[in-house]
């Protein structure tokens, strides 16, 4: 196959995705007791990268690691190639070609990173992309591979099928997308199901790619746990962990002096038992080699060895003497329940901390230290802190992490972005990332502001330059309104990593 022909006319967003970063999936499984290799110094392969907006940014941040990607689609696997250049950076390529005709000479990797392609390829794509895996992960190397499950899917079908049955699969893709939004509005006002409802709400909303692809494309396959498992087996691979967000975390009981290889079986059936009742419709599995060692269920007693980071926010007064549960809230506007003093207390330190990390021990004495300037005397039962953070953990309301990271912590008298960020900036198509991976919702004035950030310009420069841009884009506003907001999206961009120390 030459390219992909409805990702050419219709790509996905290519985007940092927070939960592929390898610091972030070596902490995981040191979670379930895997020691996985350093991700500042590894090998990464990123199978249908698109553009390269999740692996780029990885090189830009380690430049002594080696990342190569491989994309199907012509155009977007073209658009890669000279943001690379422009970067200079000598640490990452992209290819076009096919995943089950992968050159023979690629080499081991200590990362694979398969997002959105394994429920949506056909079944001999499926088996050669976790032949890939077999071949070319190193001894102690973690592949990442996420897939729709069937528990949740099972509920959607009847969607999917609507939109496949009333549309014309003979349209472009960007056609075929127009014709399924005035299809959801019919299905909206004939489908009564509560669950289809709510899912052809976001459908409305979504980006087209999304649309498209998940529900119009030839191929969308749920699997479940169970079968995704034996699929691992026949391939001399075997699960990890769980890189996605959990409000449930599999406990088994009657484990006491079983070997991991011997509470393998009853792990799986577990997690599939956890899929069922949750109605889980997307996994991201983490996978190793057969003869790598056994993980095991996550277990709270290896925070000890990671590191941490946090963006939560809350307006409320928090209540560092009682157990009375608070919400905090992260960029993406989820709320996040924490209920134990000390909880709270590490969430403040954390926020304050960020972009950068903390470790296990500086956390518990930031959080006393918390407690302390608010006057709090309660002593710290550190088992009810480090369950309560092993919770955060699970659901992503605290990230673990290997590495510390270190950001500028000021906006200096000449403000200067990272490179990678100014170039993101004034790229049509790319999104800014921030320096933990995350996507950062900029509009075009912010967009401008960070090009100007070239370290040749005081902030007493910036605001009237910002005003004329301003002017130029059809609105006037006062040099002292732009003098603060200036002020404030500079301070954003500083908390975000994206300037120079």
């Amino acid at each position: 196959m030459d390219t992909l022909a409805s990702y050419d006319e219709l790509p996905y967003d290519s985007l940092p995705l927070p939960e592929t970063q390898p610091d972030f999936l070596a902490a995981v499984a040191r979670l379930h007791g895997f020691d996985a290799p350093d991700p500042m110094r590894a090998r990464i392969l990123e199978l249908g990268c698109a553009q390269g907006g999740n692996l780029i940014p990885l090189a830009w941040r380690w430049p002594q690691s080696e990342c190569v990607g491989v994309e199907l689609s012509r155009v977007q696997a073209e658009r890669g190639t000279p943001f690379i250049q422009q970067l200079g950076l000598s640490n990452v390529h992209i290819q076009h070609g096919d995943l089950a005709d992968l050159p023979g000479d690629l080499g081991t990797f200590d990362y694979i990173i398969a997002h959105g392609v394994y429920s949506w390829v056909p079944l001999p794509v499926q088996q050669a992309l976790l032949d890939v895996c077999r071949r070319h992960l190193s001894s102690q190397g973690i592949a990442y591979v996420s897939f729709n499950v069937t528990a949740g899917w099972a509920l959607l079908q009847p969607l999917r099928i609507a939109l496949i049955e009333r549309t014309a699969a003979n349209l472009p893709a960007p056609a075929r997308y127009q014709q399924a939004l005035r299809v959801l509005n019919e299905l909206e006002a004939e489908w009564t199901d509560p669950v289809l409802r709510k899912e052809i709400t976001f459908l409305k909303t979504a980006a087209p790619s999304y649309l498209f692809h998940e529900y119009l494309a030839d191929f969308n396959t749920p699997i479940s746990f169970g079968e995704f498992a034996k699929q691992l087996e026949s391939h001399d691979l075997r699960y990890l962990g769980e890189a996605g967000p959990r409000h449930a975390v599999v406990e088994l009981e009657d484990a006491w002096g079983l070997t991991p290889e011997g509470m393998a079986g009853r792990w799986q059936d577990a997690e599939s038992a956890l899929d069922e009742a949750h109605a889980i419709r997307f996994r991201r599995a983490l996978i190793a080699r057969a003869d790598a060692p056994c993980a095991q269920p996550p277990q709270a007693e290896a925070l000890s060895l990671l590191t941490f980071y946090a963006d939560l926010q809350s307006d409320d007064e928090i209540d560092l003497e009682n157990a009375s549960e608070q919400h905090f809230t992260n960029p993406a506007g989820n709320a996040i329940p924490v209920a134990q003093p000390v909880m709270k207390a590490a969430v403040m330190a954390l926020s304050t901390a960020y972009p950068d990390a903390l470790t296990y021990p500086d956390l518990l004495t930031a959080a006393r230290q918390v407690m302390a300037e608010y006057g709090v005397s309660n002593p710290v039962d550190e088992t009810l802190f480090r369950n309560a953070l092993f919770q955060l953990v699970a659901a992503h309301g605290v990230m673990p992490c290997i590495s510390t990271g270190s950001a500028a912590g000021s906006l200096g008298e000449y403000p200067c972005a990272q490179t990678l960020a100014r170039l993101q900036a004034r790229s049509p198509g790319w999104v800014v990332s921030g320096l933990r991976h995350t996507t950062l919702d900029l509009d075009a004035p912010a967009r401008k502001l960070l090009r100007f950030l070239d370290g040749n310009r005081t902030i007493d420069e910036l605001a009237p330059l910002m005003q004329a841009t301003l002017a130029e884009m059809g609105v006037e506003q006062s040099l002292e309104h732009v003098s603060e907001r200036t002020n404030q999206q500079l301070w954003l961009f500083a908390r975000q990593g994206l300037l120079v120390k």
